[in-house]
């Protein structure tokens, strides 16, 4: 894995989505984690390295010059702390920086032998970032972010045929962070008139019959060809909503601080409760309406990229099966926003021709579902005895997100 040695980095945790964060950067301090902001100086570290020392590197902060240092052991020499020191030559000051998977790396204090570590995986701002004994955790687990051309243009896309309903909602959200001429809706043969009215780029595109394969190929070519005009370009079903945990900003204000190749969405779907919630009313935000979601780690997916993507189909995973998973950046999945909507929306889409390997081997099985037990089980029970679902309410601040 490449090592960004002395290159301004972000230091960005698995766990929380969120950067180290060196606030006033005053001798004596403690670091804290806060959401990325271009505007935050206590955010940029240098990774210098030791020299004479294999994969050692002295972490400094870039505006204040301080560095980052392991502090003493607890009693039981499991934990300790970090501080911020102007001495950049202190032993306490050298780190390992041991990759992990996937740009994930370990920053492990030579002094002390004790890793960097996100108590608890935290999301909260004030959550303690210290020593610990190592294990493969995700709160011990970093990103070394580079500051290179984060932002720039960007253009959005999706396949259609025939939602009349979800497509609205896609272009609602998505319009607020994209022009028109950036928002790319490739329709395949949609016949009742979705794809007629203003404020996006139609792009038709034609088979005799659909599957999952030539969907990827389309898409995928059509995201490649985007790239040589755009810097960031987001691909997503109609039925997905990309967003980041709102009280960080939004999508547009995502984008604009994004920086990596690609990013790995966190997965959760809508569940239309519909013995207590009311048939989904296009006129109101949607998460006004529905109050429950559930993580599903089969739509935590690679969607938002700077670099030509190669997908398995339905875009679930990339062929070389890379992940830069972001907590902090949702995936909301609407395949199950309205009960009575969702099988309707199957019945439209059983008429087409499918792709016989598709029928074969069982893809997008969920999708031509017509018995209504069979319809119910699946709306309601996806999980299985092993791993049922959890479901959770929609949290407050996430209610005025789409």
């Amino acid at each position: 894995m490449f090592i960004p040695a002395d290159a301004r980095v972000r230091v960005g945790s698995v766990a929380s989505g969120k950067v180290l964060d060196a606030g006033a950067a005053r001798a004596g301090d403690p670091v804290r984690q806060r959401w990325p902001a271009h505007d935050r100086p206590g955010q940029w570290w240098r990774l210098v390295p030791v020299t004479g020392r294999n994969h050692q590197y002295r972490l400094v902060e870039t505006g204040a010059g301080l560095a980052l240092t392991g502090q003493d052991r607890s009693p039981d020499g499991r934990t300790g702390t970090v501080a911020l020191e102007p001495d950049a030559r202190d032993p306490r000051a050298s780190w390992w920086v041991l990759p992990q998977a996937d740009d994930e790396y370990a920053l492990v204090n030579t002094v002390t032998g004790l890793s960097l570590d996100l108590w608890d995986g935290s999301d909260h701002d004030e959550a303690h970032v210290g020593l610990a004994e190592f294990w493969r955790a995700p709160q011990q687990r970093w990103r070394l972010h580079t500051g290179v051309a984060p932002g720039g243009t960007r253009a959005v896309m999706t396949m259609v045929y025939n939602e009349n309903v979800l497509l609205p909602i896609w272009l609602r959200y998505y319009s607020r962070f994209f022009a028109p001429e950036d928002i790319y809706v490739l329709d395949h043969g949609s016949t009742d008139g979705s794809t007629d009215g203003p404020g996006f780029t139609r792009v038709p595109v034609h088979n005799e019959e659909f599957g999952v394969g030539w969907q990827r190929d389309v898409c995928q070519r059509h995201q490649h060809e985007l790239l040589r005009r755009y810097d960031v370009v987001l691909h997503t079903d109609v039925d997905e909503i990309v967003a980041p945990d709102p009280r960080s900003g939004d999508l547009g204000d995502y984008i604009d601080r994004f920086d990596d190749d690609f990013v790995t969405c966190d997965g959760y779907e809508i569940l239309h409760m519909k013995d207590t919630e009311p048939p989904y009313d296009p006129t109101r935000p949607v998460l006004d309406q529905r109050g429950t979601w559930f993580p599903n780690s089969s739509y935590s997916k690679p969607l938002l990229a700077r670099v030509p993507m190669e997908w398995h189909g339905g875009f679930h995973e990339r062929k070389d099966r890379a992940t830069r998973r972001d907590p902090a950046l949702r995936l909301i999945h609407l395949h199950r926003l309205d009960y009575d909507y969702g099988l309707i929306r199957n019945q439209v889409r059983t008429r087409r021709p499918r792709a016989r390997m598709d029928l074969d081997r069982g893809w997008g099985r969920q999708n031509r579902l017509l018995d209504a037990e069979k319809f119910h089980r699946w709306f309601y029970h996806p999980g299985s005895a092993a791993k049922p679902v959890r479901t959770e309410p929609v949290p407050d601040h996430w209610r005025h997100v789409v």
